[in-house]
This record gives structure tokens, sequence and C-alpha cells, in this order.
């Protein structure tokens, strides 16, 4: 047993973390595209660290390493050399650094440094909102191999794969994840509780993951609102634990632009507490949710 399965055991509700891309920004951090919130890896790393210690201080059971833009690709795209390195041994640098940040903050924070987990972060190689931008298959399984061994390598405690919106993608993440010796959660996208972003069937992206042995099916960077059909229809779907973590801003919100929160903490709560009611075994904050999001959250454990 991994300690993602030794914390699914435990009987009560786990707590992951918010968002760390709009919170850099609210601290004044710049988040620009290509970089976005990987540049503060090497501009303000104090920052980030002090990000996942305040969730770890507010509840927080699982953190979620900043490495959702340090692929290759993001540094190429950005035309950024790390202290002269290569584009991917600056990936590799990046991303090892980001680990780092994650397990400092949990030997700051944490009573004891099992008691939180470190989950790598996998992202969409592109744009998380264009599922039409989507690479070849064997590009995907290539680029996608490259950082999750780098998250490996580092010492992430888990993996998480989100914000995934193709069949495509959802595949090559899996056939790679799954040939590490890693519990790792993958967290789907969707358009309402028919689709995905791409406007493939959710049917069937939950029958391709059946494929493989994921810990969790989480849904990740969705509107509140959508928290519970969606949910309620996965579990028609899946016997497989379920997690959801959702973003706080206008529902049309895509990747860069200025998030406008529409959902305050206590609303949050008010959706997590249904989804909750449902069976949900992890939940979270995505973009727009801040420390005091997951403090409120943590009133759910009991």
């Amino acid at each position: 047993m991994g300690k993602l399965t030794d914390l699914l055991a435990k009987d009560r509700l786990i707590i992951l973390d918010g968002a760390m891309g709009t919170e850099l920004h609210a601290r004044g951090c710049d988040i620009s595209l290509p970089l976005w919130s990987s540049r503060a890896l090497f501009e303000k790393p104090d920052v980030v660290r002090h990000i996942h210690i305040d969730y770890i201080d507010c509840g927080a059971d699982i953190i979620t390493t900043n490495t959702f833009r340090t692929q290759r690709r993001t540094f190429e795209k950005a035309g950024y050399n790390h202290e002269g390195l290569d584009y991917k041994s600056t990936a590799r640098a990046l991303t090892a650094d980001a680990v780092d940040l994650a397990r400092e903050a949990v030997m700051i924070a944490a009573e004891d440094d099992e008691d939180v987990l470190v989950a790598g972060s996998v992202a969409p190689l592109e744009d998380c909102y264009r599922p039409e931008l989507v690479p070849d298959p064997d590009t995907l399984r290539n680029e996608h191999s490259e950082h999750v061994q780098n998250l490996i390598e580092a010492g992430s405690d888990i993996i998480i794969a989100e914000t995934m919106t193709s069949l495509n993608e959802i595949k090559a993440v899996l056939d790679v994840v799954s040939g590490f010796d890693t519990e790792y959660i993958i967290s789907l996208t969707p358009r309402n509780s028919q689709e995905l972003l791409s406007g493939e069937k959710l049917e069937d992206a939950v029958s391709l993951i059946s494929q493989y042995s994921p810990s969790v099916i989480s849904v990740n960077c969705i509107h509140p609102s959508l928290g519970e059909e969606i949910i309620s229809r996965l579990k028609s779907l899946t016997d497989k634990p379920l997690g959801i973590y959702c973003n706080i801003g206008d529902p049309d919100y895509k990747e860069g632009d200025e998030l406008k929160p529409t959902v305050s903490e206590d609303e949050y709560l008010n959706f997590a507490k249904k989804w909750k009611s449902l069976g949900v075994k992890i939940i979270g904050g995505c973009c727009g949710t801040t420390p005091l999001y997951i403090m409120k959250l943590n009133s759910l454990k009991s």
C-alpha cells in the first residue's frame, strides 16, 4: 500500500490545496504567459514556498507542486534557459526546484513529514482551454514521459494529472504514468455532465480510464455550480474514489485571463457540502481559490 492508498483508507474527507497561479498573482508575482506560474520558481521562490505553507496550515492533506508549466515545451516557447542550461535541462532543474519547495513546506509546516503528500502536477502540454491544440500521440507520450520522470526523480509522493480535456491526452498521460511505480490521480475538465471540454463523451473518458489503475478520478477547473451533476454522472460510470476542485471565476474564464471571482468562501463551502454528501473523497480548490477557501473546507473533515 502507498501513501495515497493509506490516506484514502481513512474514514474522513481528504483536503487538497487550492490555486497556485492566481495566488502567485495576488501576491505580486508575474504570471504572464507562456511561463505563467513557473516564472516564480526563479524570481520569487520564497513566495511559492509560503503559499504551500499557508495551504498546509489551513488543513491541506495534499499539496500540488508548482509544475503546471515546467515542461520543456514551455521554456522553448518563452526562449528561457535557466542558468545557461538547455531547455530540457531547464525543465528538469525547475521541476526539481518546485518539488523541493513543496517538500520544504511540508518539513516546515506539517507536524509529521508523513502527514502531507506532495503531488507532482502534470498539465496539458498546450492551452488547457483549447483541446484542438493537443499534439500528436507520439509527442504527447514523449513529452509527458519526460515531465513525469522529472517529477518522480525529484521526490513527488504521487502524480496528479490535471485539467485533462481530450481523450488523446488522457490516454497518453495514463500510458506514461502507469509505467512508473507511483500512485496517481487523473483529473478531467468536463464541459458538462456528458462531455469533456473537447466535446468527447465523458463516458468514453471513464471507459478509457478504467483500463488503468488510478487511485482517484477527479474533475477540476469547472465552475462549482456544475459540480453536483458531474459528480453524480461519474458515480454512475465508475466505483473509483472521486475528487473535485473547482475554479471560482466566470465560467467563460480562459487560461491567461484575469480571473474575476464569482463564488465566496462560504458559497464554495456550501457546494463542497453537497459534493461530500455524494461521497466525494477528495475536495480542494482550483483557479482563484485561496488558503481561506481551504481553511473553510477543512471544517468538513470531521
